[in-house]
């Protein structure tokens, strides 16, 4: 009984591995494909502010991340996510295009699909691509008829123009919201130190305290003076009169006694003026000396608040310029397009691509059968 030759390795497997799947996409791609439309746009962003010099980009020679770039990331991120599909779902339903009967049941969404299935359906017909050196981001969808694609780009587009719109309000808001509302902060706080300043003048009927005070000082002190210089003149006179009477009359005379009460009483006087007039002279210099306090005190503090409420204008009008200066803008440099004739699927690609992985399994098959023909014994 003659054996089976080591050559003759089983010709069914090649036709099961090789012949039937490369037939079946021949006639799936033939036959049964749905046409698909692709339609691209292009658009960068730019914005007010200069670029900015990127050191290790110039020593390196490779481009560098900007803030378009992050902006295009972000876009990318929306476009490919199920708000955006919830976005644009009263202007166009994704899911009613996808799942339509008529496409061919590989290509086609499930009409019972769930909303995670929709979205990785949908991030596998979009393609976005962002081109570091140039800046500018290519949006490309694809759909099973022709308009319907080219208005899948041109609300992605819009979409995208009104979300860059967004940051860019946002940015402004958060900017701002921040420096107005220290500059209102600051400005109250020098409206109450005014309020204060102007109550203190009215509660001492003055309008500038310091010199107020001072000549009120001067006028005391003149009074006072007069007064003791009025004393001393007195005492003065009694005490030449004692002098004269002294000399020839006796120290028991009445005229003599009379004399001496009055140069005594005079002295007691002025002493008692020196007194009274240092004790008053000491109350009003500390009474003047805390009105001078409480008054600098506030002239000081009014003084800072008005200098830092104007640093804050400074600054809020700073925050103005820079927020002008970051905004972006989405700016289109190719339109959608209506595509004329369907790209995808590849046919000849699509059926080589099975071809060459039939003849992958095809090997692996031949291989795996021989080592078990080798392991039992067959020849």
């Amino acid at each position: 009984m003659s054996k089976p030759k080591r050559g003759a390795s089983f010709p069914w497997l090649f036709l099961l591995l090789v012949v039937v799947p490369t037939v079946l996409a021949s006639i799936y791609y033939y036959r049964y494909a749905s046409d698909q439309y692709v339609s691209e746009a292009h658009f960068i962003i730019q914005g007010n502010s200069a670029p900015k010099i990127d050191a290790i980009g110039a020593l390196t020679g490779l481009p560098g991340a900007s803030g378009a770039t992050a902006d295009a990331m972000i876009i990318r991120d929306y476009l490919l996510s199920a708000d955006f599909v919830k976005d644009i779902e009263p202007e166009l339903d994704l899911r009613a295009h996808y799942s339509n009967l008529v496409i061919d049941a590989y290509a086609r969404l499930p009409p019972d699909a769930s909303k995670e299935d929709l979205v990785e359906y949908w991030q596998k017909m979009t393609d976005i691509e962002h081109d570091l050196t140039s800046g500018i981001s290519t949006v490309t969808m694809t759909a099973f008829d022709a308009e319907i694609g080219r208005k899948m780009v041109a609300l992605a587009l819009k979409q995208s123009e009104a979300l860059v719109n967004k940051l860019s309000s946002s940015l402004r808001t958060d900017a701002l919201k921040i420096a107005e509302k220290e500059v209102v902060s600051a400005e109250q706080e020098v409206n109450e130190l005014r309020a204060k300043v102007t109550q203190f003048r009215q509660q001492q009927d003055v309008l500038d305290p310091a010199s107020q005070a001072n000549a009120r000082i001067e006028r005391e002190e003149t009074s006072r003076l007069s007064r003791l210089s009025e004393l001393q003149t007195q005492l003065s006179q009694a005490e030449a009169e004692l002098a004269q009477a002294s000399a020839f009359m006796q120290p028991e005379a009445m005229k003599v006694k009379n004399l001496q009460s009055r140069v005594n009483s005079l002295r007691q006087q002025i002493t008692k003026e020196q007194s009274v007039s240092v004790a008053q002279s000491k109350g009003k210099s500390t009474e003047v000396a805390v009105q001078l306090a409480q008054y600098t005190e506030l002239q000081s503090r009014l003084g800072f608040a008005e200098q830092l409420y104007r640093a804050k204008q400074g600054a809020l009008e700073q925050a103005r310029l820079e927020v002008d200066r970051k905004q972006r803008y989405l700016t289109v440099t190719v339109q959608p397009n209506l595509p004329d004739e369907a790209i995808k699927p590849e046919k000849i690609s699509g059926i080589l691509t099975v071809l060459l992985l039939s003849f992958l399994f095809w090997g692996i098959g031949s291989l795996s059968v021989a080592a078990v023909r080798d392991h039992v014994g067959w020849v």
